[in-house]
């Protein structure tokens, strides 16, 4: 079961989400410790900003000590004032990209964040924008152009050669702390554990839609299959670790919105093809118990297949997670374990998991360890550096590793997340085309 706190952390950001105005009575018994615990929560799932917004006004809030309220209020201050600056930023660069003649696919961020009454509150790290392999290099050279560096300038010193495209690469800048994802795929092809995801997505540049940010139109994804790229993003983090609360706001949020603009029988089929029925309706599921979802208010539509939700275990695990399933060194350490799971279809904890954990692909590793990025032949090196450091955490905190990963091995079978025992393929039979007419 989930705590007291637990259970008035999800009451404020039910009330953030729904622009609640009655008093909250789950926050009227908790003691200094929870409070405490409550705002640890809620920096861990990125959402202080939105949490102060409710509770900064309650009597509950104004009995808390001085230096914690003007602790909370200061991060959440600079939380915002990082976010409006960011925004502004962004929307400056999108323009110009447009203006070179490379139309990108905003994704998750801005995008997201527009979703929300109060979009400043729902603070990101990063944007993420989608471009086409034949405009990397323009968009490579705006980036350097304006000062930007590259966050993995190791494994690509020189910029492309030969005519190489990288599927991801981030540009930061020094100064304004400006940070871009740049994708030509939106998945790793190299990750066989979701790689794959990315023939549902094979033709949204043909399909794009339009949104409005602070009276700039930008485009982004057609929202049928943004909602499916919120829930595959959500599944790739649910295997590297986990996935936080803030992202669980972001499906319902986008129903909320754009629920009778969603092709509710494509998005099914999509989530049946690609095994995610399941992992769907439990993620909604705890969207109606905890984050006032409504299927019938939104104009979503209940998935055909008849499964019975269970949501308690997967909300413990997205509690326990954070944001992207970085609470706790045993969570890190323990993603290679369920990746293995997720790739191999392996039911239980084993052997090979623990060693894919100490030995992930080659690909893994170079993100990792930049200098065996630029130094290829020092791999090897990069691979006795990290089963190093791993046995030198000691026995605890090795055993806190494994039994996170097998706890979360556990999760993927019940919520129907591993491939089947006979091998086959999730999506083979979709072409990525989206199937009614516009």
């Amino acid at each position: 079961m989930i705590t007291e706190t637990e259970t008035a952390f999800l009451a404020v950001v039910r009330a953030f989400l729904t622009e609640e105005k009655a008093a909250l009575g789950e926050l009227a018994a908790l003691t200094e410790k929870q409070w405490n615990h409550l705002f640890v929560l809620a920096a861990q799932h990125s959402l202080l900003p939105a949490v102060y917004d409710v509770v900064g006004k309650t009597p509950e809030f104004a009995e808390l000590p001085d230096e914690l309220r003007r602790q909370v209020k200061t991060q959440a201050m600079q939380s915002i004032l990082q976010q409006v600056s960011r925004t502004a930023l962004f929307l400056t660069d999108e323009k110009e990209l447009e203006q070179l003649g490379v139309q990108p696919l905003v994704m998750k961020g801005i995008v997201c964040r527009s979703l929300y009454p109060k979009p400043d509150l729902r603070p990101s790290g990063d944007e993420d924008l989608l471009i086409q392999a034949k405009d990397f290099a323009a968009v490579d050279a705006y980036f350097m152009r304006k000062g930007f560096v590259r966050d993995k300038e190791a494994a690509m010193p020189d910029g492309t050669k030969d005519g190489i495209v990288p599927e991801e690469m981030g540009y930061i800048h020094p100064k304004t702390g400006a940070f871009y994802e740049i994708h030509t795929r939106l998945f790793s092809t190299e990750s066989s554990a979701y790689g794959y995801l990315n023939r549902a997505f094979s033709d949204v540049f043909a399909h794009p839609s339009r949104v409005e940010v602070q009276g700039q139109s930008i485009f982004t994804l057609e929202e049928t299959h943004h909602l499916f790229y919120l829930l595959c993003h959500s599944f790739k983090h649910f295997l590297h670790g986990g996935v936080g609360i803030r992202q669980i706001c972001d499906m319902v949020q986008m129903i909320r919105i754009y629920g009778r603009k969603i092709d509710w029988e494509m998005f099914w089929q999509l989530c049946e093809e690609y095994h995610m029925t399941c992992f769907c309706i439990n993620l909604l599921d705890i969207g109606e118990r905890y984050l006032g979802f409504s299927y019938e208010a939104s104009g979503a539509v209940r998935a055909a297949k008849k499964l019975r939700p269970d949501s308690e275990a997967l909300l413990i695990d997205i509690l326990d997670a954070g944001s992207f399933g970085k609470s706790s060194a045993g969570r890190i350490h323990s993603a290679n374990i369920t990746l293995y799971a997720a790739e191999t279809g392996a039911e239980k904890h084993t052997a090979g998991g623990i060693w894919k954990s100490l030995v992930p692909e080659a690909s893994y590793m170079k993100n990792k360890y930049p200098y065996a990025a630029r130094y290829p032949f020092l791999l090897p090196a990069a691979y006795v550096q990290r089963i190093l450091k791993w046995l030198g955490q000691g026995g605890k905190e090795q055993k806190s590793s494994i039994e996170v990963g097998a706890g979360r091995v556990e999760l993927l079978k019940k919520y129907d997340m591993i491939r089947t025992a006979d091998g086959k393929k999730r999506g083979d039979a979709h072409a990525g085309r989206i199937q009614r007419e516009k």
